[in-house]
């Protein structure tokens, strides 16, 4: 009976002990928390505007320890609050913050947009994980203390604000990067080297284009200054310092063909006509315009060819007023690419118009499938 009584009250003996060691030694066991709930992204935006403040010395991780409950503490304390650590809404509004924090990006968390914000935030010095465009925690504290720095509202969310002050064009639709001259196995694979000799690429060098070597173009580009969009146009080529060839190209004569029997000038002109008639609309808009062209040139209503299409009598503003004459600028072709690879966000559209502009009474009386940026594309 004695044995068993003994046996019972151990863990209970243990207990009280450690209670009375830890107040001989003033020791606090740290109860505090976050009033509903210490989730990763509350806890690290509480942390983020601590550590911002002064409070909090330690690395913004999202976990709850006795340093945050210090910390917390300490701030309460100064700002006339009642200094029990516990994050409720008075010293949520002290903080400047609005709890609970999720975070994500306002235009979708697509591997293109995810990777541009990581890699804005690693030559930043916050995010010291590899760009590798899939959105997780490490991003969602990154994004918390720059924002937090940075004066910008604290919520983990990146919109507008946070991205022009990153530097960083986000897009709602999904990119996946590639090459201006071609996504040749021998251009990806001279872009792969380069980058992994200067530490940008860790896998293996395939000669396919992929996430990971998009994301590994706008991490270098973030750091070289250049335009975080993964393209390897003119301008991150010679950064990178190799010598791209046009994709498919048959010789130096001009006219070569690029994807398919679409030639140099073939290429040259969507994009003339992409420039001429879309220039300031939103990117998928743009290559809203070129699908339309290639459209045309699929249906028996229109000439076969690119050139028959876009120079067929009043059929493209730009040609009339001679504004195809410009030269188009890069975010152009790589609208006049992506509809040549198949990409048509007007899902088979013949005709477009701005309905602020347009004069044409026939034009109206078409059936509007979507509206893109100040666009109405119809069939």
């Amino acid at each position: 009976m004695t044995k068993s009584l003994k046996r019972v009250n151990l863990p209970v003996i243990a207990a009280v002990l450690m209670i009375i060691i830890s107040t001989l030694m003033g020791i606090t066991v740290a109860s505090a928390s976050i009033v509903g709930g210490n989730t990763y992204g509350s806890v690290a935006a509480v942390q983020a505007r601590l550590s911002t403040l002064g409070y909090y010395t330690s690395t913004v991780d999202g976990a709850w320890g006795s340093r945050t409950t210090a910390a917390v503490k300490r701030f309460q304390s100064d700002y006339g609050l009642k200094a029990d650590g516990m994050v409720g809404s008075a010293t949520a509004g002290k903080l400047g913050i609005r709890l609970p924090i999720n975070g994500g990006i306002s235009l979708g968390k697509t591997d293109a947009n995810v990777a541009a914000v990581q890699a804005r935030l690693r030559t930043y010095g916050y995010y010291k994980s590899t760009v590798d465009g899939a959105w997780g925690n490490k991003t969602l504290a990154a994004v918390l203390k720059y924002q937090s720095d940075g004066g910008l509202a604290v919520d983990g969310v990146v919109g507008g604000g946070t991205a022009r002050k990153l530097g960083i064009t986000l897009s709602s639709t999904a990119r996946s990067g590639g090459i201006s001259k071609g996504k040749t196995t021998a251009n990806v694979k001279a872009v792969q080297n380069a980058l992994k000799s200067q530490g940008y690429f860790t896998s293996a060098v395939d000669g396919v284009w992929g996430r990971r070597t998009m994301c590994a173009v706008m991490s270098f580009q973030s750091d070289a200054g250049l335009t975080v969009d993964g393209v390897v146009g003119g301008a991150t080529e010679r950064k990178l310092g190799i010598t791209l060839t046009s994709g498919g190209s048959s010789g130096g004569n001009g006219s070569g063909t690029v994807g398919g029997n679409i030639s140099e000038s073939d290429l040259n002109l969507l994009a003339r006509c992409v420039y001429g008639e879309s220039r300031g609309e939103p990117y998928n808009g743009q290559v809203a315009v070129a699908a339309v062209v290639l459209n045309r040139v699929r249906s028996s209503k229109f000439p076969n060819t690119i050139y028959g299409v876009i120079y067929q009598k009043n059929a493209f503003t730009a040609v009339n007023d001679g504004q195809i004459n410009l030269t188009p600028n890069q975010t152009a072709y790589n609208a006049a690419r992506d509809a040549l690879g198949g990409w048509d966000p007007t899902g088979g559209c013949l005709y477009y118009y701005n309905p602020a502009t347009a004069t044409s009474s026939w034009i109206w009386s078409l059936t509007v499938h979507i509206k893109i940026g100040r666009h109405n594309f119809a069939l």
